[in-house]
């Protein structure tokens, strides 16, 4: 499962969505608004995951 918040995680979800099953995908707060103003995160299997931007955090997505 990855989660991402469409207002703070700085994550191109459409980008996201398309190497991720929508199922797999779920959108929504992950109270950590502003916590990584300058990073794109999000949780994927219950664990924090901090990227320097959506391609690299896509990146991390695709690799695991």
């Amino acid at each position: 499962m990855i989660k991402v918040c469409k207002c703070c995680s700085n994550v191109d979800i459409d980008k996201l969505e398309t190497i991720a099953p929508k199922e797999q995908v779920e959108v929504g707060c992950i109270e950590n608004c502003a916590a990584y103003e300058d990073k794109a995160y999000g949780i994927i299997d219950d664990e924090m995951i901090v990227a320097n931007d959506s391609d690299d955090f896509i990146e991390i997505v695709k690799n695991r």
